[in-house]
């Protein structure tokens, strides 16, 4: 059997050093065949260190995605080109934005990507949060409102974009994919204290482009099965948007990283 563990929203900048070694002690103790981690695994100054301390503790194969809080203090461009760099020199690291398709198993694909909440659900226009995001990733940061939410879809459209080229690629080949990445893709996804967050968070916390090629593209393939796995609400939820569609979204606690799931797979 191929064992394949979900991880997500870590943050283990907030956790010291002695315990982020015995979770991933913990995690070796599954024994899994594949880590999936999406998404905030520290800051732009750690998250390099903290993805070798995994690779370095678990003895599988790794993919990642990032999240918004690997970008804080640092630029999207330069810790993409920093663990792209991490992943030509550790190998069983394997950022799936720079990926096409992953094979988990004889009949499980893998794709995945970052995502990014685009500003397209709920009323951007009226919204008065503020996220960390808008000050402390420098692409974000010091830009009025209509230029962020132009930053914002940009962002949301590069990510549905690999989407839509490598999810079609992967049902062609495998009767189940699994798709990776931090932001919830539709609003039914975006969970918050088992409540779907309302027009105030939404734009902040959703990504519909995705969302959209996702919609778009499954009903074409009503013979595949496609999991989603997302994070950053750190709320637990679960929908069903088509029949061969199902959406986890994982939860989280700052100081507390937790297994979300682990699922096992026929190797042939």
């Amino acid at each position: 059997m191929i064992r394949v563990l979900w991880l997500t929203d870590l943050h283990f900048n907030f956790v010291a050093p002695r315990e982020i070694d015995r979770f991933l002690m913990r995690v070796e103790a599954e024994r899994p065949d594949w880590v999936l981690v999406g998404g905030d695994i520290g800051e732009a100054h750690d998250v390099g260190l903290h993805l070798r301390r995994i690779a370095a503790r678990l003895s599988g194969q790794i993919a990642f995605v990032l999240g918004n809080h690997d970008y804080y203090r640092g630029s999207i461009a330069g810790v993409r080109g920093e663990v792209a760099e991490l992943c030509q020199q550790i190998p069983r690291l394997m950022y799936l934005n720079d990926a096409e398709v992953v094979e988990l198993a004889a009949n499980v694909g893998l794709v995945g990507h970052d995502g990014w909440a685009d500003a397209r659900v709920g009323d951007y226009e009226r919204s008065d949060v503020m996220l960390n995001d808008y000050r402390l990733i420098e692409e974000l940061a010091y830009v009025g409102r209509a230029e962020r939410r132009g930053l914002l879809e940009k962002l949301g459209d590069e990510a549905a974009a690999h989407i839509r080229r490598v999810l079609p690629l992967a049902l062609d080949r495998y009767e189940h994919v699994m798709l990776l990445t931090h932001v919830p893709p539709l609003r039914e996804a975006c969970w918050h204290d088992g409540h779907i967050s309302d027009d105030e968070w939404s734009p902040h916390f959703t990504c519909l482009a995705v969302g959209n090629a996702i919609l778009e593209i499954m009903p074409q393939w009503p013979e595949r099965r496609l999991t989603v796995l997302c994070g950053h609400t750190h709320s637990h939820g679960q929908c069903q948007p088509l029949e061969n569609v199902e959406i986890f979204t994982g939860e989280a606690r700052y100081g507390s990283p937790a297994v979300q799931q682990v699922w096992e797979f026929e190797e042939d």
